[in-house]
């Protein structure tokens, strides 16, 4: 049965717009074949969550006032977020972030009686509880909003700040890129001078215009995305719980895989991230009992800022990533050396991720080939640092991808108090992850052995 949802009171609704006269009059950022590639995603839904045991009445006098005209401040350097996506006037197929001055993000500020310390937590928690801490992006027609911000109080406890940002304006690198920057600025009282992100979207050359072979392939969903009934994973019967494989944990599954790869005359990309990777698809597989003459397969989102050509700088502010996709036997990852299995495939993916350039129009084709076939896909990255976002109120206590519980993504971030770990959020029926943390544990504890 459904858990009760919090009981949750809106003290506030707001526009936070950039400084008057701080901005360009209007602006166009036309899309690119990256951007219309993940359209029809829902919003990325992140909180962040503060140990801050004030009243509401304080932090409404203090903290509040400080962290609106921090967000107007990063949104002057940062003020497509303002703004909107849309077809361009007259065309057919082409679509555009666009701002004008005085564009403005939606605000709100809501008081919630939950517990706190329970929400914020490493166990399971009802997916549908934390949802109440999740902005609404609104949905509009013409001008299809790209950022909203909720913050909610618990009084005497903390605090929860809540972003849902459009992937069309952006993927991780980016949005976290802009939450650094707001956060900074909130320290400082200033707007911070570096890094500029650049918003030039003719950086990315399109000879092949890959762009309209992806519009012709959605257009089918424009009209679902607009309407926000793209539809996503019913919520109410999952539980989300985190899970951290610490340093010499990760260390030992590298040793247990690079050995059996030397054994087996086989050399891949054995990093931090395959063998995690490896360890939770494993795990997922088993959890899912999927039928063992089935194939399974991971999907994570690959950068490619450094690899096409001409490279993007680092401050390049939009998406560019794509899909990279392992796929394995479900017989084969059930073994005892299924992890061997998982990190083999998925090194050999990204050892591959440069050519998958050379085939950019056949992601959409990969991803319909998996239809029916158990997914999991990957959402954040440890490289992210998360944890690093300080808005005065010190490091997070917790952070979460909400929206990973719609798309059947795994969440994953650098640990909070471990350093050279990773935290992953993962979300299953309750029969599930009870399945999925014995195999976590106990594999944890063989590890050790």
């Amino acid at each position: 049965m459904a858990s009760t949802p919090l009981p949750t009171k809106i003290l506030e609704s707001s526009r936070i717009a950039p400084p008057p006269g701080t901005t360009p009059d209007h602006a166009s950022l036309p899309f690119t074949y990256f951007d219309i590639f993940w359209i029809i995603l829902p919003p990325v839904e992140r909180l962040f969550f503060y140990r801050c045991p004030h009243p509401t009445t304080h932090l409404l006098s203090s903290f509040l006032p400080s962290l609106k005209s921090s967000l107007s401040l990063a949104l002057k350097t940062y003020y497509p977020l303002a703004g909107g996506f849309r077809q361009i006037p007259g065309t057919d197929d082409s679509l555009e972030l666009y701002y004008v001055e005085g564009d403005a993000v939606p605000f709100t500020v809501a008081e919630c009686s939950g517990q706190f310390e329970d929400l914020a937590s490493y166990h399971e928690r009802d997916v549908s509880q934390l949802e109440c801490l999740v902005p609404v992006l609104p949905r509009q027609e013409e001008l299809q909003p790209l950022l909203a911000v909720q913050v909610t109080i618990f009084p005497g406890e903390g605090i929860v700040i809540g972003t849902s940002v459009h992937h069309t304006a952006c993927d991780g690198t980016s949005s976290m890129q802009f939450m650094h920057a707001w956060a900074e600025t909130c320290l400082s009282g200033s707007s911070v001078s570096s890094p500029v992100p650049i918003f030039d979207r003719f950086l990315i050359s399109d000879p092949s215009n890959n762009y309209s072979f992806f519009y012709n392939h959605v257009q089918s969903l424009l009209k679902s995305v607009r309407e926000g009934t793209i539809p996503a994973l019913e919520n109410s019967e999952l539980v989300l719980a985190t899970f951290t494989l610490r340093q010499e944990h990760i260390q030992r599954l590298k040793q247990l895989v690079l050995a059996k790869a030397e054994q087996s005359k086989t050399y891949f990309h054995c990093s931090t991230i395959v063998v995690a990777f490896a360890y939770i698809w494993t795990g997922f597989v088993r959890a899912k009992r999927i039928d063992n003459s089935s194939r399974a397969s991971l999907a994570l989102p690959a950068d490619f800022r450094a690899r096409i050509q001409p490279p993007l700088p680092k401050e390049y502010f939009g998406n560019c990533v794509g899909p990279c996709i392992a796929t394995a036997n479900v017989a084969d990852l059930i073994q005892d050396d299924g992890v061997f299995v998982a990190a083999e495939v998925v090194g050999k993916a990204i050892d591959q991720l440069s050519e998958r350039l050379k085939v950019v129009r056949k992601w959409l084709d990969e991803y319909a080939s998996l239809s029916g076939t158990p997914i999991l896909n990957v959402a954040g990255s440890p490289k992210f640092k998360v944890y690093d976002v300080d808005f005065g109120l010190g490091r997070p206590s917790k952070v979460e991808i909400i929206s990973a519980t719609k798309t059947g993504a795994m969440s994953v971030a650098e640990s909070r108090d471990q350093q050279g770990g990773i935290e992953i959020g993962i979300a299953f029926p309750k029969d599930e992850i009870d399945y999925f943390k014995k195999y976590f544990f106990d594999g944890l504890n063989n590890l050790s052995e």
